[in-house]
């Protein structure tokens, strides 16, 4: 056992920001004095054991771990605030898990279990020794704030238990006696409608004992509206109802620009009428994306003052399927000349919404305008030939990079572009981060934004933040950066990681992954942040709600599924008593899986082997797919194969010719496969075997 060192206390990185630039607020951390969050700090104190914070975006979890780390720093205990994701690391003033337990910050596949316990104790024994217990572990640590676990992998989580209980000496309790508080939002994992049923960290089957209270914050803190927070809580649980998408539809939409709009840009008043149709062909697609929202973007509002179409509260109740004549007349109306009011209108209208996919292929070009600008340390090449030097160089670039302090890595703006302010700034500027701009000047150390809503135009220079680790204050990276984020790259995934993007027109057709539309509501202040159609789209589609994850809040809120006196299980594919369905999930998600292919449940023991049997291979002589279990059928009658074995035959290596002579194999052994999957086939011409 590793004893702890006392005589050197570790100390977390410093993130300073520059004041003569954009003094940036990016910790963002506004209730942590709050009374709700320092009652909820001596209720978890108070429990003497490990507990876990969950819920959904702004229900104050941050906040919470902080005020806990903070009152126990009081009691002069040592503790290590410690986040999975680096933006919310940075708000903490922590460090990445990866530097943490000193695993490497890659996407590769995880090691083993074993081979990761090896790992966690070797960088505890380096921590002791070559950094002279410069940096928190999991061995000289009184208490752990641990954030963002939805991220953390199971393997990980269960190495660290194991590690931390040989060390610290003691084997029978959860991390060895350390004191973790931890917060997750498991609606943000990253799943999709065919994600696996099982398999999740909170269904491990030391869960419970790993964190004995475990508690759900629903109550959240960005959001004003309590009808906002109500309509959340339902599409997170998936139990919106066409009723309440069209209330949401409406209240989003009312007193706002895009209300004329609204009776035919939305499939949810269509679905409520009967009139919706599928959209299958590839001109009715292209019809769909260019729709009536995204013509309001180059609406005059000609015809009326702006005051009218901002003010108005009956513009929505008023726009209805009858009325598309008034529609229609009021977009023809348009293309006449505009006053300096309806230009101010035609400034004020939301931001149109991109799908995921567009964003990623189009938008983020190799060579941006306004790149971060980075500073590496000085003679930061001799520092990495060192083991302190160079761990501490990678730590700092990790923990301070542009999109950790929430801004953007490559931004591409130019005179015209739109722009939102992503963080608040000193209060001389009178702007606060969220609100919508126009470029009207780019100079190399400042962009001139001129902002509708503020009736401000002011210059933003750039956020100019600098890290450095307080026992070596002389090794230091800078990140420059201008806090802007380009309107047009306005998507799900980025309206869940970058701060303040409001003012956007939501559509249920360009969300694609699970959860996203709970997501997105969860991260809106209020009805006028927004304004969202065709919500029934998504809303409707199966898998668009984590089913685990859903049954998991359920039951730590002490929740019925529903009134319904049986429930389904998406896994067993059976219908369970209520009153037994969280014992009968927690058993069935640990023993069984259900096959599509087979259309029956597999033993989880058994799982793997089953699922080759599945497997698809192309056959790279005659092009089909086949499935594996078929192969060697196929294989004995497949009528294009290769050549013998011979010392002629070109197409196969010269020592793969000598083997197969060696070992006396026929030419059926040596015939070819490439293992894929059965999305990435070509439709073929025949059927899979």
């Amino acid at each position: 056992m590793l004893q702890r060192s006392l005589s050197r206390f570790f100390a977390h990185l410093v993130r300073e920001v520059d004041t003569a630039g954009f003094a940036g607020n990016f910790r963002r951390l506004h209730h942590v004095g709050a009374a709700s969050t320092q009652a909820k700090v001596r209720e978890a104190l108070e429990a003497k054991c490990n507990v876990l914070f969950c819920g959904h975006h702004g229900t104050g979890k941050l906040n919470l771990l902080k005020a806990i780390g903070v009152q126990c720093e009081k009691k002069g205990r040592r503790v290590a605030f410690v986040s999975a994701d680096s933006q919310r690391a940075a708000r903490l003033d922590g460090l990445l898990i990866n530097f943490f337990i000193g695993i490497r910050v890659s996407r590769d596949e995880l090691p083993s279990q074993e081979q990761l316990e090896g790992t966690l104790e070797r960088h505890v024994r380096l921590v002791e020794s070559t950094f002279a217990s410069s940096l928190p572990s999991l061995c000289n640590v009184d208490v752990l704030i641990l954030d963002a676990l939805e991220r953390v992998q199971p393997t990980v989580l269960l190495s660290m238990d194991a590690v931390a209980r040989r060390l610290r000496g003691q084997p029978n309790k959860p991390f060895g006696g350390l004191c973790v508080y931890a917060a997750a939002d498991f609606w943000r994992l990253p799943v999709h409608p065919t994600s696996d049923t099982g398999g999740y960290l909170f269904q491990l089957e030391q869960w419970n004992h790993l964190f004995p209270s475990q508690m759900l914050l629903r109550k959240s803190h960005v959001q004003k509206d309590k009808e906002l927070q109500r309509l959340t809580e339902l599409a997170f649980s998936g139990a919106l109802t066409l009723q309440h998408m069209k209330e949401l539809e409406a209240q989003s939409m009312e007193g706002k620009p895009e209300a004329h709009l609204f009776s035919w840009s939305s499939s949810t008043t269509e679905v409520d009428k009967g009139t919706a149709t599928a959209m299958d062909g590839d001109s009715e697609g292209e019809i769909e994306e260019e729709d009536a929202m995204s013509l309001a973007q180059w609406t005059r509002f000609s015809n009326e003052p702006a005051g009218a179409s901002l003010d108005s509260p009956g513009a929505v109740r008023g726009a209805t399927k009858d009325s598309e004549e008034g529609a229609d007349n009021f977009v023809g109306s348009s293309s006449s000349p505009s006053s300096s009011s309806s230009s101010s209108a035609l400034a004020l209208l939301n931001d149109e919404m991109t799908s995921n996919s567009f964003v990623a292929t189009r938008m983020l070009l190799r060579f941006p305008r306004q790149p971060a600008v980075k500073e590496m340390p000085q003679r930061y090449r001799q520092l990495k030939r060192t083991e302190m030097g160079n761990f501490l160089v990678n730590m700092l670039v990790h923990s301070c990079s542009a999109v950790s302090l929430g801004l953007v890595d490559a931004l591409n703006v130019d005179v015209g572009s739109r722009v939102h302010l992503l963080l608040d700034g000193q209060e001389h500027y009178g702007v606060p981060g969220g609100a919508v701009g126009e470029v009207m000047q780019v100079r190399p150390h400042f962009l001139s934004i001129h902002f509708p809503r503020e009736h401000r135009t002011i210059d933003v220079p750039r956020m100019r933040v600098v890290c450095y680790h307080p026992f070596y204050p002389e090794v230091r990276y800078e990140v420059q950066q201008f806090p802007v984020f380009p309107r047009k790259r306005v998507c799900p995934m980025n309206i869940v990681t970058f701060p303040h993007t409001f003012f956007v027109n939501l559509n249920g057709r360009r969300m694609a992954d699970t959860n996203d539309l709970g997501n997105l509501l969860a991260h809106q202040r209020s009805f006028a942040d927004f304004t969202i159609r065709n919500t029934s789209d998504f809303a409707h589609l199966d898998g668009m709600v984590h089913e685990p994850t859903r049954i998991y809040y359920h039951m730590i809120g002490k929740k019925s599924i529903s009134a319904a006196k049986e429930q389904w299980c998406r896994n067993c594919k059976q219908f369970v008593a209520t009153d037994a369905f969280f014992e009968h999930w927690a058993a069935c998600v640990r023993s069984v899986r259900w096959c599509s292919d087979c259309n029956q449940t597999v033993s989880l023991d058994l799982l793997e082997p089953h699922r080759e049997k599945h497997q698809v291979v192309l056959c790279l002589d005659c092009g089909r797919p086949v499935e594996w279990r078929h192969w060697e059928s196929h294989r004995l009658s497949c009528g294009p194969m290769m050549r013998e074995v011979s010392t002629d035959n070109q197409f196969i290596p010269l020592r793969t010719r000598q083997l197969a002579l060696e070992l006396g194999l026929d030419k059926r052994d040596l015939h070819t496969m490439a293992c894929i999957t059965k999305s990435s086939l070509p439709k073929p011409k025949e059927k899979v075997l």
